[in-house]
């Protein structure tokens, strides 16, 4: 049975946030990348392998740790996220097809473009640039913080096709695969909202994606923070804002099998939408029922309690039958326990 919804306090999730916090500054190396995997409580036993659009997630998380928490962050971890960042800004490359006039920026590994790589990139230089102990310190972006994130902007708004985006190209031909990802739509759009204005057509698909409830069958994490942020910025009407959270709400809600897989990120994804949906409640009084609040907020305590399970440390295992550590299953666990805190307090 889950534990009682009080198990998980508002002092054991700051406290959950700093020690990955702490952890993930450790294990970043010189060269601003992470130890993208190891076993559970011992970081010389490593797993290969990397994966770009992890590494711009969880240094989104921690950008955010160091900003949405009141606690004084140490000169190390300031420089990882320093490191960390000029990581993914040598991984920014021109793309080869653009307009000369309008020269845009692809987050690129192994020679390919992902669009949701572009919206992840996007949250972790907005976040890290709102650091302000960081204040000119992120020296290894050759063309500033802003200009930057608009040229990264500009590819990914450019992707929009019709009511969609396309989500992965060659990056010497500008091919389009035929590749498509559950989650790479919510990325972008989150990463456009939060790193500037939302022209016409950004709206126009938004909007549209809203309308069809896009997210509700993979019960998307991505577009809970994508419809939140469209809403809280007026991109969207409220009514549909309410209409499309509450069918995503009731998706997570009335299929819980995902926590039958006994594993922390899978849990930790459904987490960090139900409480993200829960602040913009708090914000937004009377967006969404009192019933349906009441019920997630009931769902996202009893998947904390869960998530218990696999955390010692600052690290989160796979699950029950992997000690694996890898660095988004601390992004996404410490995300849910951050927006956790940030509810209790």
């Amino acid at each position: 049975m889950p534990a009682a919804p009080l198990a998980v306090t508002s002092t054991l999730s700051r406290d959950i946030v700093a020690a990955s916090l702490d952890h993930l500054a450790r294990i970043t190396l010189p060269g601003g990348r992470f130890i993208y995997a190891h076993e559970m409580g011992d970081t010389e036993q490593r797993h290969d392998g990397y994966n770009l659009l992890r590494h711009c997630g969880t240094l989104w998380f921690m950008a955010r740790a160091a900003n949405e928490t009141d606690w004084e962050q140490t000169d190390a971890t300031l420089d990882a996220i320093r490191r960390a960042t000029g990581f993914l800004g040598r991984k920014l490359e021109p793309a080869p097809w653009a307009r000369p006039d309008q020269p845009s920026l692809a987050l690129v590994g192994k020679g390919m473009v992902k669009l949701g790589g572009l919206g992840l990139g996007l949250l972790a230089l907005s976040e890290a640039g709102r650091i302000t102990a960081l204040d000119g310190r992120l020296t290894d972006l050759p063309l500033g913080l802003d200009e930057t994130a608009t040229r990264m902007r500009r590819y990914a708004l450019d992707e929009i096709d019709g009511d969609d985006f396309r989500h992965k190209r060659i990056l010497a031909t500008g091919e389009v695969t035929p590749f498509r990802s559950d989650y790479y739509t919510g990325e972008a759009i989150f990463g456009l909202l939060v790193s500037g204005p939302a022209d016409a057509e950004l709206t126009r698909v938004t909007t549209a994606l809203m309308r069809r409830g896009y997210g509700w069958a993979q019960q998307s994490h991505w577009m809970a923070y994508a419809a939140c942020e469209a809403v809280e910025r007026e991109i969207v009407p409220k009514t549909l804002g309410a209409t499309y959270l509450t069918g995503l709400m009731e998706a997570i809600l009335g299929d819980a099998l995902y926590r039958s897989r006994r594993q922390s990120t899978p849990i930790a994804c459904r987490t960090e939408a139900l409480t993200r949906v829960l602040l913009l409640a708090r914000r937004l009084p009377g967006l969404l029922s009192a019933d349906l609040l009441a019920r997630v907020r009931a769902h996202a305590a009893e998947n904390l309690a869960l998530q218990l399970d696999w955390y010692r440390d600052g690290q989160f295992q796979q699950g029950d039958d992997a000690r694996k550590v890898q660095i988004d299953y601390i992004q996404h666990n410490a995300t849910a326990f951050l927006h956790w805190a940030q509810l209790e307090a």
